[in-house]
């Protein structure tokens, strides 16, 4: 049995004013980098035989500072960059359906199979990361693995593992910044043990509160 804790990354200033990071290289503000290391405090226990990171500068940071925690270095793997949103990214969601509402309806009802104009479907995604996940698990089947990637990754993962409908993604799946998920591999098959775990946040910590919104992709 192997366990894969994948983390998404601190807060950006783009997710704090909700809008989408996409594959744009947004750096984590001040409470991106002080959630980064409550989540490495967190994961400091955790005796990781691996640790690796989408190439985009959000998780990079994160992952960097929990690899000063856990002992290891990130080892950047580009099949887990966050979904390209094109020509929406920099935008948020109300700026788009106001400017392009029939497009934004038309993805909204099926993110998984549309892609944004210029960006990447909720499938294609899948396409490109499940492969990662085959191959570190062909790696590593006993131990644990630390992953740092992205919102949607992290969503869309935990609906091809419990068989939710890909396009329910955004609905049924919250994932905050910073958040834990765990998904087991034990004999070829998975499953969610923890999803969406931020309990190693709060105000105190973070030094001030802050929202949470659906636009922080």
């Amino acid at each position: 049995m192997a366990l894969f804790y994948f983390l998404r990354h601190g807060e950006t200033a783009w997710n704090a004013e909700g809008r989408l990071c996409g594959s744009t290289d947004v750096p984590l503000s001040e409470v991106g980098r002080r959630q980064g290391q409550l989540l490495a405090f967190r994961m400091k226990s955790i005796l990781a035989d691996a640790l690796y990171s989408s190439p985009l500068i959000r998780a990079l940071e994160t992952a960097r500072l929990i690899g000063e925690a856990i002992g290891r270095e990130p080892l950047v793997d580009h099949r887990l960059a966050e979904l390209n949103y094109g020509a929406w990214e920099g935008q948020t969601f109300e700026e788009i359906q106001r400017a392009t509402p029939a497009a934004y309806r038309a993805w909204d009802a099926d993110p998984a199979n549309l892609a944004p104009p210029e960006g990447e479907s909720g499938v294609h995604l899948i396409e490109r990361v499940m492969p990662f996940l085959v191959d570190v698990a062909q790696r590593h089947p006993t131990g644990n693995v630390v992953v740092v990637s992205h919102k949607t990754v992290c969503r869309l993962l935990a609906c091809h593992i419990m068989r939710v409908p890909l396009g329910e993604y955004r609905r049924r799946v919250p994932m905050e910044n910073a958040a834990l998920n765990i998904f087991e591999a034990a004999d070829g098959n998975w499953r969610v043990v923890t999803l969406n775990d931020t309990s190693h946040l709060s105000t105190a910590a973070l030094g001030r509160s802050h929202e949470r919104g659906e636009g922080r992709d």
